[in-house]
């Protein structure tokens, strides 16, 4: 769902977990060559594609949109023709035919630059009204980048987006396409039409009312009667819905292509709108990435090299081992998967790129033949019958199953040395060297501290056992306390200010670091991780927090997604609510569980001796 941001308060906190950028480059990065993998070699165009089809997916978007909107647009001027045949029928049959049908003009779809302007300014003046600059030190260029990159692509998308509520969610349900009709009933029935209509006749009732106050104004010469008054907007909430509804509804009667669907790796997309098989639009690997090159951040490229060679290093142990399932079984697999997410609001995207974060349902697909070759492989291991019970290795993994799906929680605070200027949003130069620098020296700092107040609380019971009082020669602070000061002087968390205008939600604040208790997927959450993260780096900072690391003590430096973690658990909660392995549901639950842990380790191995 694409949801504007100026229009949101930019959504700070959330923006916080997408990928980052470096400043704009004058040309592309770097890629670092092709990547071999036991004897295979994956060409930078993969990179690219990886990149385009990931964090640099709203160029494409764009661009596909685009395609929807001139395909609709033409499909309304060619379909007078047919209009005014049927109604020159009905009129020679003497029926009452109506009035006679106007033609389409093309030109009332477009944008023009005031109507742009004037919504943009709008936009950003609520921005800045919320977040004043000399208050909040937010700049506006800066806040846009943090969701769409730049802001010429947020420029553009704010365009295309009036152009396609003009085409196909028009304030007048008259005006609609059947397709909206048709995307809007396959989801909710009538419920969303009528909804629309109501709020459109509440808006233009409202607006009546309005404009002949305005107008008496007008006549009395009163100078407070200000601008003639505009019908107030829908919600731009609800319309974001709607739009994602139809453009998912088109994509389904568009031949639309992918690397999901077996286009070559000099193609990124294909259209198809008459099925024809001759697409109506076709973009090449090379054409999308001198569009995007200058937004690509060098730890995207890493993060796409690292995935790639991951992903075929697992392929070639599977092949090896004989469980790699045949190319037919993968894409027969794959349909049937997609085929569970018929919704527009719940698809097979919900789950790649929402709840696992994955790049994009393409790097998903990539992903996913290979997990369940190695779960048909394990299935006789874990899912036979076993005289004493539940297997060995379902055994050892109840206690950290039960931990995440019995919502134990940890009380933990973690101090980040960043490699990200969170403020400018942009990568640090010599960050991450800088910041793993740095986040050793304060865990040498941490160890000192404690060796001196080891070393004091021995001679002060020395000296107590003698009845006498010991005075050090320096202060020495008690470990806790110099934590907290380390944390509240170097932790490098960032929190976007509050708003001047209106609330905001503090949910997913940092603090930094003081996470309070918290169960294992929120901690993962606010530590930016996640299940994709999980299976890139065979690992996660929450799960050393979560899992392994004493109570009490000062851990790290880990190296995470922003920089380089010293991490401090102070109390731990047990699961309340723990798996019951007679419930043959909890059971599967547990399976499904194992099978993502272990295939992370497989493939981290596959890896790790692979040439």
């Amino acid at each position: 769902m694409s949801i504007t941001l100026v229009s949101a308060g930019f959504l700070l906190a959330s923006a916080l977990a997408a990928a980052p950028q470096d400043a704009p480059a004058t040309a592309g990065p770097d890629l670092g060559g092709s990547i071999t993998v036991g004897g295979v070699e994956i060409p930078e165009a993969e990179i690219k594609r990886f990149i385009i089809y990931g964090p640099a997916r709203p160029a494409l978007e764009y661009h596909r949109i685009n395609a929807l909107i001139h395909d609709q647009i033409k499909r309304c001027v060619d379909g007078f023709e047919d209009e005014l045949a049927n109604w020159k029928a009905i009129t020679e049959s003497g029926a009452d035919a109506g009035p006679e049908p106007t033609p389409v003009d093309p030109a009332s779809y477009e944008v023009s630059d005031e109507e742009f302007q004037k919504l943009f300014d709008k936009k950003i003046s609520e921005f800045t009204d919320k977040y004043p600059e000399e208050t909040t030190g937010l700049r506006v260029e800066t806040e846009i980048a943090r969701t769409y990159r730049s802001i010429e692509w947020y420029r553009r998308e704010l365009r295309q987006e009036i152009q396609f509520d003009k085409v196909f969610i028009h304030d007048n349900t008259d005006n609609w396409p059947d397709l909206t009709f048709e995307a809007l009933r396959a989801e909710a029935g009538e419920i969303l039409i009528k909804d629309f209509q109501d709020s459109y006749e509440r808006r233009r009732l409202d607006h009546e009312t309005r404009l002949a106050e305005w107008k008496l104004k007008v006549e009395a010469d009163d100078p407070q009667a200000g601008p003639e008054p505009e019908i107030m907007p829908e919600d731009s909430m609800y319309r974001s819905i709607l739009r994602q509804m139809v453009r998912d509804t088109v994509y389904k009667v568009v031949d639309s292509r992918t690397a999901v669907d077996g286009l070559p790796m000099d193609m990124i997309c294909t259209m198809d709108f008459d099925w024809d098989e001759k697409p109506e639009l076709s973009l090449t690997t090379d054409q999308m990435w001198s569009m995007v090159a200058s937004t690509v951040s060098a730890v995207e490229i890493d993060s796409a090299r690292h995935f790639l060679a991951l992903i075929e290093a697992t392929r070639q142990r599977l092949g090896a081992e004989k469980k790699l399932m045949t190319e037919e079984e993968s894409l027969a697999k794959f349909e049937e998967i997609k085929a569970g997410f018929q919704s527009a609001m719940f698809n097979l995207g919900t789950i790649a790129i929402g709840a696992h974060q994955f790049p994009s349902v393409e790097s998903y697909a990539d992903y996913v033949p290979l997990f369940e070759s190695y779960k048909a492989s394990m299935k006789p291991q874990i899912e036979g019958t076993a005289e004493d019970g539940l297997p060995a290795v379902l055994r050892s993994h109840l206690d950290r199953a039960n931990q995440v799906m019995g919502l134990a929680k940890v009380d933990a605070e973690v101090l980040l040395v960043s490699a990200f200027d969170f403020g400018d949003f942009s990568w640090k130069a010599k960050g991450w060297e800088d910041a793993k620098t740095k986040a050793q020296w304060l865990k040498s700092e941490i160890e000192k501290n404690n060796a001196d107040y080891a070393a004091f609380r021995t001679k002060r019971m020395e000296a107590a056992a003698k009845g006498e009082e010991y005075t050090p020669d320096s202060d020495v602070v008690e470990p806790h306390a110099f934590w907290s000061e380390l944390i509240n002087t170097h932790c490098e968390f960032w929190d976007p200010p509050p708003p001047e205008i209106g609330r905001q939600s503090a949910v997913a604040y940092k603090q930094l670091g003081r996470f309070g208790e918290r169960t294992r997927n929120d901690l993962r959450s606010l530590m930016n991780e996640s299940a994709y993260v999980n299976f890139l780096r065979g690992g996660l900072v929450t799960d050393e927090i979560f899992f392994e690391q004493p109570i009490g003590t000062v851990a790290g430096p880990f190296k995470g997604p922003w920089g380089y973690y010293l991490t401090k658990v102070v109390s731990r909660t047990p699961p309340t609510r723990p798996l019951n392995m007679n419930d043959e549901r909890h059971l599967e639950l547990l399976r499904d569980d194992w099978y993502r842990i272990s295939f992370i380790d497989y493939a981290h191995e596959a890896m790790a001796n692979a040439e």
